[in-house]
């Protein structure tokens, strides 16, 4: 029902069975959404803390051809005082740059039925948060806090907008995006900026994004252009046939975790861009079609139990180390992966610094001969050299050992008794000192004590 207002806008007060029928517990409004949105068992209009607010309410078509900008807005703007839902039914709605704000949780009814649609000659982004273009770049504090959006589509209609779009661009901290698909735009899909981790506010809930089945696609920019909060989330995301990279993660990331990511293209040319300290990932998967699969230009990530897949192009690299923002970077990295058919080499030390570990299988099949020494293809197991701090082990199937590299950092064995004997089959080596000389020793199964060198 609807209280006609001559004074103003119309102001909604959605009532619990029109919340209902109308779809919004299956679009992701759920009961968490709607808890503190009752007063004395009815929902409560927009004066009051839980607002519920339907877009339609305020005269939002979603029929694809009406300009909805600012109704949308009214909408978001009814909202705010008080924090609240701003519920988007099915439908296309043809909009503007549209302003977010702190606590504003946004709800579609599924990416495949609610879709917010750039209108032609905008060249903008649909979603902005509050102070975005004052902020970028500021490393400030500021920004929105505590906000949400989930089930709905953004596309940038890049064809007609050609001077740039956007689907998303946030600088804030402690939000959630959720089932959300942004395509289309002439920039990158996603943005998101913060400040460094010294920012967090006294009292704060929490300082991270969290992503989850976010899914951005055929934008000309970066699929996921990520540059803070830092030690946010990333879970079941997709990148794919962007124009630049499917994730970046660099600037104020660092700390971030990704896991059952996954980007892939013929259009992208770079699948993960480990561009911030930190970054974990785990079982996520680049597959590329030319390019860079991983590239690490800082300090402490980690590549764990992932694939990277090519497709033998001319130009193609598994994992790279590129150079970083200071001169001894990247180091102290971790990578544990299976490489496959990348067409340049599966590994790229040209840039490692040291302190890292490399444990790579791998299946090139320019790399493997067959029994007659004949070479299958061209690609490399690897290309550049480790440096000497870091320990690599890189495997290409034990019947080709001269293609394997197996690498350690020099250790210490420090002078002890003698220790007891090894196993049947096994001789174990260690140090000892005899009149203050040190010895190196390979000690066998029957006790016996061979010295393989001594200290001159």
């Amino acid at each position: 029902m609807v209280h006609e207002d001559t004074a103003g806008p119309p102001q909604p007060a959605v009532s619990r069975r029109t919340l209902l029928t109308g779809g919004a517990i299956a679009a992701g409004v759920g009961s968490s959404a709607l808890v503190g949105a009752t007063v004395g068992g009815a929902l409560t209009d927009g004066a009051t803390s839980g607002t519920v607010v339907d877009v339609r309410a305020y005269g939002a078509t979603g029929d694809g051809g009406t300009d909805d900008t600012a109704r949308i807005q009214e909408a978001i703007d009814a909202a705010r005082p008080t924090g609240g839902t701003v519920f988007f039914p099915a439908g296309t709605y043809l909009t503007g740059r549209l302003t977010l704000h702190s606590r504003i949780h946004l709800r579609g009814a599924g990416g495949d039925a609610t879709t917010l649609r750039l209108r032609p000659g905008a060249n903008s982004a649909i979603l902005e948060s509050d102070g975005f273009s004052r902020l970028t770049g500021t490393r400030s504090d500021d920004g929105i806090t505590l906000f949400s959006i989930r089930d709905l589509t953004l596309d940038g209609n890049k064809a007609q907008n050609p001077r740039g779009s956007f689907g998303l661009r946030l600088y804030g901290y402690g939000y959630e995006l959720s089932e959300l698909i942004v395509f289309g735009c002439r920039n990158d899909g996603v943005v998101s900026e913060w400040g460094p981790t010294a920012a967090l506010p006294e009292g704060s809930h929490q300082m991270e994004a969290r992503l989850s089945a976010v899914r951005s696609h055929d934008n000309d920019g970066h699929g996921i252009n990520f540059t803070g909060p830092h030690d946010s989330m990333f879970l079941n995301c997709l990148a794919f046939q962007n124009g630049a990279s499917g994730f970046r993660l660099a600037g104020e990331s660092t700390g971030t975790l990704m896991v059952n990511c996954h980007a892939w293209g013929i259009r992208q040319d770079l699948a993960f861009d480990l561009a911030a300290t930190a970054i974990g990932c785990v079982n996520c998967y680049a597959d590329l079609n030319g390019g860079v699969g991983v590239r690490i230009s800082r300090n402490d990530c980690r590549w764990m139990s992932g694939l990277v897949l090519g497709y033998n192009h001319a130009q193609e690299i598994g994992i790279q180390f590129a150079p970083g923002a200071h001169p001894d970077e990247p180091s102290g990295c971790l990578v544990d992966s299976r490489v496959v058919n990348c067409g340049t080499a599966a590994v790229d030390f040209g840039a490692d610094r040291g302190l890292s570990s490399v444990r790579a299988s791998l299946w090139q099949p320019g790399a493997l001969d067959d029994a007659g020494g004949h070479v299958l293809g061209t690609g490399k197991g690897w290309i550049g050299t480790p440096a000497a701090t870091t320990q690599v082990e890189i495997t290409q199937g034990l019947g080709h050992p001269r293609n394997n590299l197996v690498v350690s950092p020099a250790f210490d064995l420090r002078a002890q008794a003698t220790p007891s004997a090894p196993g049947d089959g096994s001789v174990r080596v260690f140090a000892r000192q005899v009149g203050g000389r040190t010895q190196l020793c390979a000690l066998f199964p029957s006790g016996a004590v061979q010295v393989l060198a001594a200290e001159g």
